[in-house]
């Protein structure tokens, strides 16, 4: 494709048309961002039609990913699903930007190569999140071991184990697996 323009409409016309667009038409941007990522080298050497239907298996994916980096889905029993159906989340979902762009680049779209490095800290201030989360839930296992805080945990968000799945494998009802559950939630939160 010749100019930045076309490649932007290509891939504006391609997420909004995509399924997964609605009801996220506040990451417009980001799903744009994340495709032509996923595709810039290409979109210089090829024809837009010749490359179209590969771009929109690209926006599919570009969307999935993210969604799952802003909290809003997850992989479950080899599908996603919306974390607006799961009772508690495991780690918050990111802030939504509230700003107003200037009405001259309401309609530019920014293409950056991710950097390495900003990848690399996130990933560090994630791996410190989850660490202080795992820490605060072995200090309530260690304060409450018959609750078994640090196995149900373990269960439901690293094994992904449903409710009932988790009350089959340590031998309680289900009523009781989301009780502690949400314990376990009111313990971390109070801790951030």
């Amino acid at each position: 494709m010749k100019t930045v323009n076309e490649q932007r409409n290509l891939i504006e016309k391609l997420v909004k048309s995509n399924n997964k667009f609605r009801g996220n038409e506040d990451l417009l941007e980001d799903f744009c961002s994340e495709t032509y990522k996923r595709s810039y080298s290409l979109l210089d050497t090829i024809d837009a039609n010749s490359i179209e239907a590969y771009i929109a298996k690209v926006v599919n994916t570009a969307i999935l990913n993210v969604l799952k980096e802003n909290g809003r889905v997850r992989r479950r029993e080899n599908k996603y699903v919306s974390t607006r159906e799961l009772l508690i989340s495991p780690v918050p979902a990111k802030p939504q930007n509230l700003e107003v762009q200037e009405a001259e680049n309401t309609s530019a779209f920014v293409y950056e190569i991710a950097d390495p490095k900003d990848s690399f800290e996130e990933k560090i201030v994630r791996k410190d999140i989850l660490q202080k989360i795992v820490d605060i839930v072995l200090v309530a296992q260690k304060n409450d071991p018959a609750k078994e805080y640090l196995k149900i945990f373990y269960l439901r968000y690293v094994k992904e184990l449903k409710q009932k799945e988790i009350a089959q494998e340590i031998n309680i009802s289900q009523a009781e697996v989301s009780k502690r559950l949400v314990e376990i939630a009111h313990i971390v939160k109070s801790h951030f």
